[in-house]
Protein backbone atom coordinates (compact mmCIF):
# COMPACT_ATOMS: atom_id res chain seq x y z
CA UNK A 1 0.00 0.00 0.00
CA UNK A 2 1.40 3.77 -1.34
CA UNK A 3 2.09 5.58 1.70
CA UNK A 4 0.99 9.39 2.02
CA UNK A 5 4.37 10.35 1.48
CA UNK A 6 4.71 8.56 -1.92
CA UNK A 7 1.58 9.78 -2.91
CA UNK A 8 2.79 13.40 -2.27
CA UNK A 9 6.47 12.73 -4.15
CA UNK A 10 3.83 11.83 -7.13
CA UNK A 11 1.81 14.65 -7.26
CA UNK A 12 4.19 16.92 -8.78
CA UNK A 13 3.53 20.55 -8.16
CA UNK A 14 0.52 20.42 -5.96
CA UNK A 15 -1.39 18.86 -8.99
CA UNK A 16 -2.94 21.14 -11.59
CA UNK A 17 -5.82 23.53 -10.60
CA UNK A 18 -9.09 24.30 -11.90
CA UNK A 19 -9.05 28.01 -11.77
CA UNK A 20 -5.42 28.89 -13.45
CA UNK A 21 -6.81 28.33 -16.92
CA UNK A 22 -6.25 31.25 -20.30
CA UNK A 23 -8.54 31.01 -23.19
CA UNK A 24 -8.02 32.69 -26.56
CA UNK A 25 -11.04 33.40 -29.26
CA UNK A 26 -9.99 34.99 -32.45
CA UNK A 27 -12.84 37.69 -33.48
CA UNK A 28 -14.10 38.31 -29.19
CA UNK A 29 -11.66 41.40 -29.01
CA UNK A 30 -8.64 42.06 -26.73
CA UNK A 31 -10.44 40.98 -23.59
CA UNK A 32 -11.15 37.23 -23.78
CA UNK A 33 -7.73 35.92 -22.09
CA UNK A 34 -9.50 38.10 -18.61
CA UNK A 35 -13.40 37.95 -19.33
CA UNK A 36 -13.02 34.07 -19.76
CA UNK A 37 -14.97 32.73 -16.43
CA UNK A 38 -14.90 29.29 -17.56
CA UNK A 39 -13.86 26.86 -20.32
CA UNK A 40 -13.27 23.38 -20.74
CA UNK A 41 -10.37 20.94 -21.36
CA UNK A 42 -11.84 19.36 -24.87
CA UNK A 43 -13.35 15.72 -24.34
CA UNK A 44 -14.13 13.07 -27.89
CA UNK A 45 -15.42 10.30 -27.94
CA UNK A 46 -15.90 7.28 -30.24
CA UNK A 47 -18.85 5.75 -32.01
CA UNK A 48 -19.54 2.21 -31.58
CA UNK A 49 -19.51 -0.41 -34.68
CA UNK A 50 -21.15 -3.75 -34.05
CA UNK A 51 -20.32 -6.68 -35.83
CA UNK A 52 -22.15 -10.06 -34.74
CA UNK A 53 -20.75 -13.63 -35.43
CA UNK A 54 -22.33 -16.92 -34.57
CA UNK A 55 -23.22 -15.03 -31.49
CA UNK A 56 -20.36 -13.10 -30.48
CA UNK A 57 -20.45 -9.82 -30.64
CA UNK A 58 -17.30 -7.83 -31.56
CA UNK A 59 -17.34 -4.37 -31.26
CA UNK A 60 -15.12 -1.81 -32.86
CA UNK A 61 -14.22 2.03 -32.92
CA UNK A 62 -16.00 4.06 -35.18
CA UNK A 63 -15.87 7.57 -35.85
CA UNK A 64 -14.50 9.96 -33.51
CA UNK A 65 -16.88 12.89 -32.18
CA UNK A 66 -15.70 15.85 -30.82
CA UNK A 67 -18.92 17.52 -28.66
CA UNK A 68 -19.56 21.04 -28.99
CA UNK A 69 -16.94 23.85 -26.66
CA UNK A 70 -18.51 25.95 -24.20
CA UNK A 71 -17.28 28.74 -22.52
CA UNK A 72 -18.82 31.42 -19.68
CA UNK A 73 -17.75 34.75 -20.27
CA UNK A 74 -17.99 37.93 -17.72
CA UNK A 75 -19.82 40.52 -19.99
CA UNK A 76 -18.09 44.20 -19.72
CA UNK A 77 -19.50 47.46 -19.96
CA UNK A 78 -18.94 47.73 -23.22
CA UNK A 79 -20.05 44.24 -24.28
CA UNK A 80 -16.29 43.93 -26.04
CA UNK A 81 -16.52 40.09 -26.30
CA UNK A 82 -20.14 39.89 -26.87
CA UNK A 83 -20.39 42.74 -29.84
CA UNK A 84 -17.53 40.22 -31.23
CA UNK A 85 -19.46 37.32 -30.81
CA UNK A 86 -22.60 38.95 -32.55
CA UNK A 87 -20.64 40.14 -35.88
CA UNK A 88 -19.37 36.95 -36.04
CA UNK A 89 -22.69 35.10 -35.99
CA UNK A 90 -23.89 38.03 -38.36
CA UNK A 91 -21.53 36.95 -40.67
CA UNK A 92 -22.61 33.63 -40.70
CA UNK A 93 -26.20 34.58 -41.69
CA UNK A 94 -27.87 38.34 -40.29
CA UNK A 95 -30.83 38.55 -37.86
CA UNK A 96 -33.26 40.51 -40.20
CA UNK A 97 -32.59 38.64 -43.75
CA UNK A 98 -30.50 35.66 -42.96
CA UNK A 99 -28.42 36.62 -45.81
CA UNK A 100 -24.57 35.67 -45.15
CA UNK A 101 -21.47 34.58 -46.37
CA UNK A 102 -20.91 32.72 -49.11
CA UNK A 103 -17.98 31.03 -48.54
CA UNK A 104 -16.15 29.85 -45.73
CA UNK A 105 -13.66 32.41 -44.81
CA UNK A 106 -16.05 32.37 -40.89
CA UNK A 107 -14.14 29.58 -39.63
CA UNK A 108 -11.46 30.28 -37.09
CA UNK A 109 -8.96 28.10 -36.39
CA UNK A 110 -6.28 28.61 -33.57
CA UNK A 111 -8.39 29.41 -31.06
CA UNK A 112 -6.82 27.81 -27.87
CA UNK A 113 -7.46 26.53 -24.12
CA UNK A 114 -4.58 26.45 -21.85
CA UNK A 115 -4.02 24.89 -18.82
CA UNK A 116 -1.28 26.91 -16.63
CA UNK A 117 0.66 25.97 -13.63
CA UNK A 118 1.00 28.24 -10.59
CA UNK A 119 3.93 30.42 -12.39
CA UNK A 120 1.52 30.41 -15.52
CA UNK A 121 3.88 28.42 -17.68
CA UNK A 122 1.50 26.35 -19.87
CA UNK A 123 1.04 22.56 -18.99
CA UNK A 124 -1.40 21.95 -21.89
CA UNK A 125 -2.15 23.75 -25.04
CA UNK A 126 -5.36 22.55 -27.28
CA UNK A 127 -6.26 24.75 -30.28
CA UNK A 128 -9.41 24.19 -32.18
CA UNK A 129 -10.06 24.58 -35.45
CA UNK A 130 -12.52 25.12 -38.35
CA UNK A 131 -14.60 26.59 -35.38
CA UNK A 132 -17.27 28.86 -35.43
CA UNK A 133 -20.10 30.27 -32.28
CA UNK A 134 -22.80 28.19 -32.78
CA UNK A 135 -24.97 30.12 -29.79
CA UNK A 136 -24.65 33.08 -27.87
CA UNK A 137 -26.96 32.65 -24.11
CA UNK A 138 -29.02 35.65 -23.63
CA UNK A 139 -28.01 37.72 -20.84
CA UNK A 140 -31.01 38.13 -18.03
CA UNK A 141 -31.83 41.10 -16.20
CA UNK A 142 -33.27 41.15 -13.15
CA UNK A 143 -34.52 44.17 -10.28
CA UNK A 144 -33.84 41.11 -7.62
CA UNK A 145 -30.08 39.63 -8.83
CA UNK A 146 -29.06 42.44 -6.34
CA UNK A 147 -25.65 44.56 -6.91
CA UNK A 148 -23.54 41.48 -5.78
CA UNK A 149 -22.79 40.29 -9.35
CA UNK A 150 -21.67 40.87 -12.66
CA UNK A 151 -23.48 39.67 -15.98
CA UNK A 152 -22.55 36.82 -17.60
CA UNK A 153 -22.89 34.48 -20.55
CA UNK A 154 -22.18 31.30 -22.43
CA UNK A 155 -20.99 30.81 -25.57
CA UNK A 156 -21.22 27.26 -27.54
CA UNK A 157 -18.64 26.88 -30.37
CA UNK A 158 -18.88 23.97 -32.60
CA UNK A 159 -15.82 22.78 -34.58
CA UNK A 160 -14.10 20.15 -36.72
CA UNK A 161 -11.38 18.69 -34.47
CA UNK A 162 -8.68 19.89 -31.68
CA UNK A 163 -4.99 19.42 -31.89
CA UNK A 164 -3.23 19.28 -28.16
CA UNK A 165 0.40 21.28 -29.17
CA UNK A 166 1.49 21.35 -25.49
Amino acid sequence: MATIDQFKANLIGGGPRANRFKVFIPRTGNKIEFLCKAAAIPGSSFGDITIKHMGNTLKLPGDRAFEDWTVSIINDVNFEVRTGLEAHMNEIAGTADSRGSTTLDYLVDRAFVEQLDKADGVLARYEFFNMYPKSIAPITLDYDAGGDSVETFDAVFAFSHWERVV
